[in-house]
């Protein structure tokens, strides 16, 4: 069994307010009346490590201001990552990382068991 890498022990979680808010300003690449676009990476279970490019799109309904709810970010990210990896039947994913303030972020969106 492998060790996991220093820095994926050093990543935080994304910060979550009392009222189920995202307690941070996201990298957000696109906002409008109706969605907020946050950028996240998918880094995949594979020997390389490699990663993938998302685009986490939420609506705006589901924000307060540039921080959307977290359970609308999970779902944004569900979303993207199925898309990424077509269900998981062309990549495995490991973990959903954003930037806050230019440092990453672990989305919980896969839990270790």
């Amino acid at each position: 069994m492998s060790k996991q890498p220093l820095a994926f022990l050093s990543t935080p979680m994304l910060p979550v307010a009392e009222d189920q808010h995202i307690a941070a300003d996201l990298d957000v690449s696109l906002s409008t009346p109706l969605t907020l676009v946050v950028n996240a990476q998918l880094e995949l279970a594979d020997a390389d490590q490699r990663s993938m490019e998302l685009s986490l799109v939420i609506p705006r309904s589901q924000c307060r201001g540039e921080r959307p709810l977290l359970a609308a970010l999970l779902d944004a990210a569900q979303a993207a990552v199925a898309r990424a990896t077509r269900g998981g039947t062309r990549h495995q994913p490991r973990r959903v990382v954003t930037q806050v303030a230019g440092r990453p972020h672990l989305i919980p969106l896969f839990v270790a068991a």
